[in-house]
C-alpha cells in the first residue's frame, strides 16, 4: 500500500487507564468514528466478487460519495488493533490506520499511525491538512472523555445530557411510570431503566441487554429482568429475538415473535446455514417503544474489534507472512480458527502455559490440535499456505450476558406475560442445556380415598400453589400440570433442587396438609427439544422422559437426580443450606424404556427434618 505519495501522521496521548480499561471504548469503532463524527456507512457493491474476509461500503458525507473495500480489522487484546481501506472513489486511494496501547506506570501511551495515499497530488496537501488538524483534534477530545470514562469505571450515558423524546413521549413515560409503580415493579431499578431510555445514545439502545445492566448496576439479573418484563408489557420497551450465528456469533437475523423463526438460517459472513438453540444462539434483546423514543439504525462502522469481544486475536496474513503478537489474555479456553479450514485448534490459557508459542497455519489447516500457552505469551503466527488466511484465536465460553430463549422461556413471569410467545407449530428448537423438574403426590389415590374427592382436590390445588410460588422464585416455570404432577423447567440443577426442599419445607409446615401428604420428585439436566404444544412451549426429549421416570421411581418424600448431575452441579451445598443430612446411599437402576441402560443415582437421607431425600 506504502508508496512515495504516501503520507505517514503519527499521534501520541498519554492517558491515565490501563490497557485493559480504555481497550473496551477505543475498541468500539462503531462509537468512535460516531464520535468523531464520521458520516454513517452502507454495505455497497463495488464488484461481483469479495475477497474472503473483506467487505465493501461507502458511505454519504457532505457534497461528498466515498466507495471503499475494507480490509479485516486485525487486533491483539489489550494493545493493538487497526484497518486497511481501498478506496475507488473520494480523496484516498489506501488508507491504513494503526492503533497501539503501550502500557507505562501511570497508566498508558496511546499511539494513532495513519498511513493516507491521496487520489492525486492535488489532494494530497488538503486531506494531510485534514488528517492533521480536523481529526487531530476531535480525537484528542473524544480520547479524554473515553479515559475518564475508564478510570471512573462509568459509562457514555451517565455523562450525557437527556435526549429528545418523541412528541408526546414525555407525557407518555409519566403515564407508564405510574402504572408499573401501581404494578408494584421495584421503584429503584425503574428509575434505573428510565434514566438509561433518556439519556443513553441510539447505539447504546439498539439492542439493550438487561443482563448487563444489572451486572453495570450492581442489581441481581433477576430484579432487572423481572422490571424489564414488566416495561414491555406496558409498552416502555419493545423485545426483538436476534438470531446468532454459532461460527461466527454475529446476529443474522431479528425477529419480533419465536413464530417468526425458520430453520436453516443463512450466515452471510460464513456463507453457510446454521440451525439455532435455546441456549445460546437465540437471545432477547430491548429497545425503547417508538412511541416514548425513537431510534436511529444507523451504523458508523461494520466491523471492529468490539464487535466481536469474545475474539482477542485476529490477523489477516498473506501467504508467507508471519506476525509476532502482543497480548495479555484471560486465562480459559480459546478456539484457533482460520477462514480457510473447517477444522479448529483448541489452546488452553494459564499461568503454567508455555511462554513461547509458534502457531503455523499450512495448507492442511486446523485439525484438533490442542496447546497450553500462558497469558502473556511470546507468541508468533505464521501462514505457510498459499493462500490468504484470516486467523482468529477467539474465546470458547458465549457472553454470559445475554438473555437466551432458554433463560427467557423458563421465566413463569415471561410465560405469564406473553403467553403468546410460542414457536410456530411444527419448528422444533434443539435446546442444549436445561434442567427439567417433575413432582408427583405418593399414593394420591389413597388421599382420595379416605378424604373424598373435594377435599382431596383442594389439597392438589393448594400444592399447585406452593410450587408455582417455589418455582418462580427460583426463576423456573412450571409447563403443565398432568393430573397431580407437574412438569417445571429451569436453567440449573440447583434452582430444580432448593424450590423442591423449599416446597417440601412449606408443606410440612401447613396446617392444610397432614403428614400422609407427599411429594416426590425427579431431576435430570441435559439436552431436549422445544416444541409448540397447545399453544405453549413445551419440551420432548430423552433428557425429559429421565426425569418423568425419575419421579415414577421414587417413594414419598423423595427426590431422584443422576449421581452425575448430582456431583457436577454441587447439589451437595444446597442440601446443607436445608438441614443436616446423615446417610447418602449410592445406587444403580434401570428406569422403564431405557431397559439397556443403567442409571447410577444417589438417596440421601436429612435428618431432624420432615424431609426424606432421595438422589
Amino acid at each position: 500500500m506504502i508508496n512515495k505519495r504516501t503520507e505517514h501522521i503519527r499521534w501520541n496521548w498519554k492517558l491515565k487507564s490501563r490497557p485493559k480499561e480504555i481497550w473496551p471504548f477505543v475498541t468500539d469503532t462503531n462509537r468512535l468514528f460516531k464520535d468523531l463524527k464520521q458520516p454513517s456507512v452502507q454495505q455497497a457493491h463495488i464488484t461481483q466478487s469479495v475477497k474472503p474476509g473483506f467487505v465493501q461500503l461507502s458511505y454519504n458525507g457532505l457534497n461528498r460519495y466515498e466507495v471503499w473495500e475494507e480490509e479485516p480489522y486485525e487486533w491483539e487484546y489489550p494493545y493493538r488493533f487497526g484497518v486497511v481501506r481501498h478506496y475507488q472513489s473520494g480523496p484516498y486511494k489506501d488508507l491504513k490506520i494503526q492503533v497501539d496501547i503501550k502500557e507505562h506506570s501511570m497508566g498508558c501511551e496511546l499511539v494513532v499511525d495513519v498511513w493516507a495515499t491521496p487520489r492525486s497530488k492535488v489532494l494530497s496537501f488538503f486531506t494531510t491538512l485534514k488528517l492533521r488538524t480536523l481529526v487531530k483534534g476531535r480525537l484528542k477530545k473524544v480520547l479524554n472523555l473515553y479515559d475518564q470514562l475508564a478510570i471512573s469505571q462509568r459509562r457514555h450515558y451517565q455523562v450525557a445530557k437527556p435526549k429528545k423524546l418523541v412528541r408526546g413521549g414525555k407525557k407518555r413515560l409519566s403515564q407508564i411510570k405510574e402504572k408499573l409503580h401501581n404494578s408494584q415493579v421495584d421503584a429503584a431499578v425503574l428509575g434505573k431503566l428510565v434514566e438509561f431510555i433518556c439519556r443513553a445514545d441510539d447505539l447504546d439502545l439498539q439492542r439493550i441487554s438487561p443482563f448487563e445492566l444489572a451486572d453495570q448496576w450492581g442489581i441481581s439479573e433477576k430484579k432487572v429482568f423481572e422490571v424489564f418484563i414488566h416495561a414491555a408489557k406496558a409498552d416502555l420497551l419493545n423485545f426483538n429475538w436476534n438470531l446468532y450465528c454459532p461460527h461466527c456469533r454475529s446476529v443474522q437475523e431479528s425477529v419480533k415473535t419465536l413464530n417468526q423463526i425458520y430453520e436453516p438460517i443463512y450466515c452471510n459472513h460464513c456463507e453457510q446455514e446454521f440451525k439455532v438453540n435455546f441456549n445460546k444462539t437465540i437471545q432477547l434483546s430491548f429497545t425503547p417503544h417508538p412511541l416514548v423514543r425513537k431510534i436511529n439504525p444507523e451504523q458508523y462502522c461494520a466491523r471492529g474489534p468490539q464487535e466481536k469481544s469474545h475474539i482477542k486475536v485476529q490477523q489477516y496474513l498473506r501467504p508467507g507472512q508471519k506476525r509476532y503478537i502482543m497480548t495479555d489474555m484471560p486465562a480459559g479456553t480459546y478456539i484457533l480458527r482460520t477462514n480457510r479450514s473447517d477444522g479448529t485448534a483448541t489452546v488452553h490459557v494459564s499461568d503454567k502455559g508455555s511462554e513461547t508459542v509458534h502457531i503455523n497455519i499450512g495448507s492442511q489447516g486446523l485439525r484438533g490440535e490442542e496447546v497450553g500457552m500462558s497469558c502473556n505469551p511470546n507468541l508468533s503466527i505464521e501462514n505457510t499456505s498459499d493462500k490468504n488466511q484470516l486467523i482468529t484465536l477467539e474465546h470458547k465460553e458465549w457472553n454470559g450476558q445475554g438473555v437466551s430463549a432458554a433463560r427467557a422461556t423458563s421465566s413463569q413471569l415471561f410465560r405469564n406475560v406473553f403467553a403468546d410467545e410460542v414457536l410456530r407449530k411444527g419448528e422444533k428448537i434443539s435446546v442444549d442445556n436445561l434442567t427439567l423438574m417433575f413432582t408427583d403426590l405418593y399414593d394420591s389415590t389413597a388421599m382420595y380415598n379416605e378424604e373424598g374427592d373435594d377435599k382431596a382436590v383442594s389439597h392438589v390445588i393448594d400444592h399447585f400453589d406452593i410450587l408455582h410460588e417455589v418455582v418462580a422464585k427460583e426463576d423456573g416455570a412450571i409447563v403443565k400440570t398432568i393430573g397431580d404432577s407437574v412438569m417445571a423447567v429451569f436453567c440449573d440443577p440447583t434452582q430444580a433442587l432448593r424450590s423442591y426442599l423449599r416446597a417440601q419445607l412449606m408443606i410440612a409446615e401447613d396446617d392444610r396438609f397432614n403428614d400422609d401428604f407427599q411429594l416426590k420428585a425427579g431431576i435430570h439436566h441435559g439436552s431436549c427439544v422445544a416444541v409448540n404444544l397447545n399453544s405453549r412451549i413445551d419440551y420432548f426429549g430423552s433428557t425429559v422422559n429421565i426425569a418423568s421416570r425419575f419421579v415414577d421411581f421414587a417413594s414419598e418424600d423423595e427426590l431422584i437426580v443422576s449421581g452425575d448431575i448430582f456431583e457436577r452441579h454441587e447439589l451437595q451445598a444446597v442440601l446443607d443450606e436445608f438441614g443436616k443430612h446423615d446417610r447418602i446411599e449410592d445406587v444403580s437402576t434401570q428406569l422403564r424404556g431405557f431397559d439397556k441402560e443403567s442409571f447410577a443415582i444417589k438417596r440421601i437421607q436429612i435428618s431432624d427434618s420432615p424431609l426424606r431425600l432421595a438422589i
